[in-house]
């Protein structure tokens, strides 16, 4: 993924569920939801093995 400067990125909140249904989230800054899913896969062992764990990306303001 190129980089991309701070000021055309949005805050994201990705939700997942791990193997015991417990609910985690992640915050990343990306362009859109797709970018903060690649990111989460990237940087979170669970969500690479388990794309489907994923429940909810949300942009915050």
């Amino acid at each position: 993924m190129p980089s991309t400067p701070i000021k055309s990125c949005n805050k994201y909140v990705l939700s997942y569920k791990d193997s015991s249904n417990n609910t985690h989230q992640l915050g990343f800054y990306a362009r859109d939801a797709y970018d903060c899913l690649m990111l989460a896969r990237e940087f979170n062992s669970h969500v690479h093995e388990h794309p489907g764990s994923v429940i909810r990306i949300q942009q915050k303001s």
